[in-house]
């Protein structure tokens, strides 16, 4: 047994040395979770305290059946898109009839971000609308599918990656308008 599932198995105990453990070790990698999704870093935080809740709540349910980190992760996001949910009243555009498998964005769509540093593509990202921020992180960096993501967003597939081209455009257009300046 290694030390994370000696935490684990302590914190499914209800052991607060283990849950503390777990916290210090996971909190600013799930910091990072939620700040993606939430532009305030106080909202963030928040929505990782809600989530470190849900899983001292739920760590019974972890079975192994994925890594402990994809499990905590998708805790944390799913907290986040709540918070958003909650904060703002999310919009989605819907191009369902557009938007299909033969004329979607390539996948290899990729944004040229070159000369561009992490902060100032993190504030690109922080400007996108929320319905197309949601979708972007929960594709472009979650990895999920659109299925998936029009599950969990309550939208269709189509809606989904519309709002990924969206995304993609803007982007596009405002690191043109960087690098133009730079």
């Amino acid at each position: 047994m290694n030390e994370l599932d000696e935490i684990i198995a302590n914190c499914k105990s209800e052991q607060a040395w283990a849950q503390e453990k777990l916290f210090k070790l996971f909190a600013p990698r799930m910091l990072g979770v939620c700040r993606r999704y939430l532009v305030s870093i106080d909202d963030a935080r928040d929505a990782m305290q809600d989530g470190f809740v849900k899983v001292f709540l739920n760590i019974h349910k972890f079975e192994g059946k994925s890594s402990f980190n994809t499990w905590i992760t998708r805790v944390m996001m799913n907290t986040a898109i709540d918070m958003v949910k909650k904060i703002n009243k999310v919009q989605f555009v819907r191009d369902d009839y557009y938007f299909n498998d033969e004329n979607s964005p390539a996948d290899e769509d990729v944004v040229e971000s070159e000369g561009l540093n992490q902060q100032q593509l993190l504030a690109l990202i922080d400007r996108l609308p929320n319905g197309y921020k949601l979708v972007f992180n929960m594709y472009a960096i979650d990895g999920l599918g659109h299925k998936e993501i029009g599950n969990m967003l309550g939208i269709s597939e189509g809606t989904s990656k519309s709002q990924l081209n969206r995304a993609r455009q803007f982007l596009k257009t405002e690191i043109k308008k960087l690098q133009e300046a730079i």
